[in-house]
């Protein structure tokens, strides 16, 4: 029993012993485990133990995982070791220079050598040991598939419940749900409690983008967050300041931003949401720059007026404007914005407002939506209140907008109706509109509208036809009766944007409209009406304009118009123009130039073809180079210088007024002196001259007169010529002179006694110092109302008749010869083989018809107490027998008491004389074998019955020259010498 007591009492001295032993050799036996450890778990290590002790313990050097690029390194670490009932543990770390790598793998938290010390996973998550650390400039690399992320702590304390420090988080670069950002630092104080690390702190952010929704620069704020004990999650309120960038295409000077946010670390997803606020913010400069040349395609239009003070309210309210809201991004596969509650006040005084709903937003995955109550007001711009829903390519929204007034000129439209498709947004409404057209007005324009936007950005306005109605239009003296037609586009849309600005067209079919100008009833209709927005104008093809009203209607007919407005009226072009002033007997065709209606004054400039109206012309078509047409103040005048058109010879100035309101007017015609020769004859100027004279040449002058009532027309004129030689149907004349004045221009009538002078008139024979009284009947008639020329000691008279021109009639004209004096008439021609005296009288009727002209019945008579006739010519025919030379002596001096001539024959053929007289011979019968008988056979009574056949050059030649007398006037001069008095033997010789 004694020796078991010794052996206890030496047991504390053995425990002491043992003890001073170990602790003397801890180090290699602490080194020992160590390694052992080490190599248990495959990690490779590097390390030097410094100290070791029962309740602390240090490191120095510490290496961990792969030489080049370790897992852990530590400057040094002591390890505090608690002893409790089941053993030692860790009480505590504390470490220098610490530099850790980790990475963030399908959610995990990955360490590389160091997971391989850590104990094996229960299940649990993460969660921070319960132990007590001195980290000094303690360093993490931590991979996470947002991107790198680099952790500075400084601290002490209880891990999981109590440590203080100051962690210092910084992000180079970092991409998320379609987010990048560059530079986050965020120097953060750091708390640990029992369920989780509050980090508070500023946080900086270089830059942010967000695809095209978000673009922020220079970020500033404070984070107040909750990091979650596993490493799993961050949440808590934030506070940004971005001195400048861009949310959803807007630019602001500054972006604001507070609220919470909550991110799901291992998922790189999460959620940022609260209010925005920005100041000095502005649209696109590219939409601006389009809003300010988007109003010049609408000048000289109605809407004209509107387009610049909208668009510069746009432009305004665009330019610098601020606002706030409610905004919410979600980040992970996919990244959504939105932004609700929005209010939006301009430096203009424009306010828009988006709210009661879920606001405007955007997702990288389904586009565009869009949920609430908006409302637009002030700054100029019209009042506009509705709702809008929207999501993804599919939605619909119903607007109100308020009548836009601007200077003189009404947009109402009616509700707006939106439709969201997967092309774009289509917009329905209908347009009224009140606005100035030219220097006139035109009011309740109204169209529908289908707008369509397309997801570019490319807008177009009415793809198909739409009525254009309108309830009165007014413009430069013309107003039009409430209309409805159908406006078509030209190409794909009547509007659409352009690259550059605007353009687009439309058309109008079978246009047809009705007003008064000027106060006289008109209507219009075109095949085709036709605007092109781009170039301000218009084009109309197949024009048809009736103005005023009954017989006093003006006609005017246009094959192409084309025009445009501008703040003075409206002016163009017209091509192919024809028609007819009222009731004046003119036909227009041909007409080109320029027109202008401004001040509700039309002017037309250019030239036009101008023809008689008549069934059967009164003259040939003329041209005009200088028609002046006005409309002003409802009276029409029309000015310009007719010319025949193949030699341009000026005929005469026109001059035309007509009022509109009382359908009267007056046309004055100008003749300053129509010269004719071999470049004009009067057949160039009227078929009414054609087989009456030809080969004219001399000046006419004179002045017309026509004018017209609801009564009717009434024409007058007087033309003179001063000298005329012509060649007419009765032969050639030279020096016709005289005035002629018509009661009657266009029917070609005339008052009684018109009378013309004729210098010389050769029939045959010539005869001069006529005059010659007519009368113009209608139809063509010519009335004679006599004539009379001074011939050989007597005169030759015209008997009065009437001629039909008009038709192929018989026209019969009777000459009657009175105090023909033989002798003379002998002198005249100088017949060097016959003389004679004695007095005549006596008629020549003459019938012209289509077979040509002849001499019916003529008849001279010497006067009572006869005359001498005296032939001392050669006989033709020697062959005459006895009583034939006998009777030809005779004639060599014969006194007659009475001798008649017997005309009749064509006058282009023979005509056949009748020559009856009986007479005595004054001398002895000569000859020869007569002598001894002379002076028995001087007194003996002789009676003469000749018949002489000649052709006869006097009034006219055939039938065919009574329609073209030039063949007549050919043969003038071409004359055989006088024939003998016996041309042919004599059928009668007694």
């Amino acid at each position: 029993m004694r020796k078991r007591l010794a052996w206890l009492a030496l047991l504390p001295g053995l425990l002491l012993l043992l003890l001073l032993a170990l602790w003397l050799a801890r180090k290699p036996i602490v080194a020992h485990f160590v390694d052992r450890a080490l190599a248990d778990r495959g990690v490779a290590a590097r390390y030097r133990i410094t100290g070791v002790g029962p309740f602390v313990q240090r490191i120095e050097n510490l290496s961990l995982g792969d030489a080049a690029a370790p897992d852990l390194v530590a400057d040094w670490a002591e390890i505090r070791i608690g002893w409790g009932v089941d053993g030692p543990y860790l009480a505590g770390v504390t470490a220098s220079g610490a530099r850790l790598r980790g990475r963030i793998v399908d959610g995990a938290l990955r360490l590389g050598a160091v997971d391989e010390l850590l104990p094996p996973p229960s299940g649990k998550p993460f969660a921070l040991p319960d132990m007590d650390a001195d980290l000094r400039d303690a360093r993490m690399a931590l991979e996470t598939p947002a991107g790198r992320v680099g952790l500075v702590l400084d601290g002490k304390g209880r891990l999981n419940r109590d440590f203080r420090g100051r962690l210092m988080v910084h992000v180079p670069r970092f991409a998320a749900g379609g987010c990048q950002g560059a530079g986050l630092l965020a120097p953060v104080d750091i708390v640990t409690g029992e369920a989780d690390i509050r980090l508070r702190g500023p946080v900086d952010l270089g830059g942010l983008r967000c695809g095209e929704a978000v673009r922020l620069d220079q970020l500033s704020g404070r984070a107040d967050l909750v990091l979650g004990t596993a490493l799993d999650s961050l949440r808590g309120p934030v506070s940004l300041l971005a001195e400048k960038g861009e949310l959803a295409g807007v630019a602001a000077k500054q972006w604001r931003f507070a609220g919470r946010m909550e991110a799901d670390i291992g998922a790189a997803s999460g959620r940022i949401s609260g209010d925005i606020g920005f100041v000095e913010a502005a649209a696109p400069a590219g939409w601006r720059d389009a809003l300010a040349t988007a109003p010049t395609g609408l000048d000289g239009s109605p809407a004209g007026p509107l387009a610049p003070p909208l668009a510069e309210a746009l432009a305004r309210a665009a330019g610098n404007f601020g606002g706030k809201g409610r905004v919410a991004v979600r980040y992970g596969k996919a990244i959504d914005l939105n932004i609700a509650d929005i209010a939006v006040a301009s430096a203009s005084g424009a306010r828009l407002a988006l709210a009661d709903g879920k606001g405007f937003g955007w997702s990288s995955d389904k586009g565009v939506f869009l949920d609430g109550a908006l409302q637009l007001a002030g700054g100029g711009l019209p009042a506009v209140a509705g709702r809008m829903t929207l999501a993804g390519d599919v939605g619909q929204g119903r607007f109100t907008v308020a009548p836009y007034a601007a200077r003189d000129a009404r947009l109402a439209l009616a509700p707006v109706l939106i439709a969201a498709g997967p092309n774009g947004y289509r917009l329905r409404t209908a347009a009224t509109l009140d606005g100035p057209l030219g220097d006139g007005r035109v009011r309740g324009l109204s169209l529908p509208l289908d707008i369509r936007l397309a997801i570019n950005g490319a807008w177009s306005v009415n793809p198909a036809c739409a009525p254009l109605a309108f309830e009165s239009l007014a413009v430069a003296g013309l107003a039009l009766a409430p209309a409805s037609l159908p406006l078509c586009p030209k190409g794909d849309a009547l509007v659409a944007s352009r690259r550059n600005g605007v353009a687009g067209g439309g058309a109008i079919r079978g246009l047809r409209l009705s007003g008064r100008m000027s106060g006289s009833p008109l209507t219009m209709a075109s095949r085709s009406f036709g605007f092109d927005i781009g170039t301000p104008g218009f084009t109309a093809d197949a024009v048809a304009v009736r103005l005023g009203q009954g017989d006093a209607v003006s006609r005017l007919d246009i094959a192409r118009l084309a025009g445009r407005t501008d703040p003075g009226g409206l002016g163009g072009t017209f091509t192919g123009a024809a028609g007819k002033i009222a009731a004046v007997p003119l036909l227009l065709s041909e007409g080109a130039g320029r027109w202008r209606l401004a001040n509700a004054d039309l002017a037309i400039d250019g030239s036009i073809a101008v023809a008689d109206e008549a069934a059967e012309p009164r003259f040939n078509p003329l041209r005009s180079d200088d028609v002046r047409l006005t409309l002003i103040d409802g009276t029409v005048r029309a000015t310009g210088q007719l010319r025949e058109p193949a030699t341009n010879v000026a005929v005469a100035s026109v001059a035309i007024d007509h009022d509109l309101g009382r359908s009267s007017g007056e046309a004055e015609l100008d003749v300053a002196g129509i010269t004719f020769g071999p470049a004009l004859q009067p057949e160039q100027l009227t078929r009414l001259t054609l087989g009456v004279v030809a080969n004219v040449a001399g000046s006419v002058s004179g002045r017309g007169h026509i004018g017209w009532t609801e009564a009717g027309v009434a024409s007058t004129g007087t033309f003179r010529t001063d000298s005329l030689d012509l060649a007419a149907a009765f032969g050639p004349v030279k020096g016709l002179s005289g005035e002629i004045h018509f009661s009657d221009l266009l029917g070609l009538e005339t008052p009684p006694g018109q009378e013309v002078r004729l210098a010389e008139v050769n029939p045959g024979v010539a005869v001069e110092a006529g005059v010659v009284r007519y009368r113009l009947l209608a139809g063509q008639q010519v009335q004679i109302e006599g004539g009379r020329w001074p011939f050989s000691g007597g005169e030759l008279f015209l008997e009065p008749t009437t001629l039909d021109f008009a038709r192929p009639v018989e026209r019969r004209m009777t000459f009657r010869v009175e105090g023909l004096d033989a002798a003379q008439f002998i002198q005249r021609f100088d017949f060097d083989n016959i003389a004679g005296t004695g007095i005549f009288d006596g008629t020549l009727p003459m019938v012209f018809d289509d077979a040509g002209g002849r001499i019916e019945n003529g008849r001279l008579l010497v006067r009572r107490g006869g005359g001498t006739l005296a032939y001392v010519g050669e006989l033709s025919n020697e062959d005459l027998g006895t009583y034939g030379k006998m009777a030809f002596d005779a004639l060599k001096s014969i006194r007659y008491d009475n001798l008649a001539i017997a005309l009749n024959g064509n006058l282009d053929g023979e005509i056949v004389s009748e020559i009856l007289f009986t007479g005595i011979n004054e001398q002895p019968l000569g000859g020869e074998r007569l002598e001894g008988m002379a002076k028995e056979l001087t007194g003996l009574p002789f009676k003469f019955n000749i018949t002489v056949r000649a052709p006869f050059r006097g009034l006219v030649s055939t039938a065919s020259n009574f329609v073209d007398p030039t063949g007549l006037i050919r043969n003038q001069g071409k004359g055989d010498s006088n024939p003998p008095v016996q041309a042919q033997e004599s059928e009668d010789k007694r």
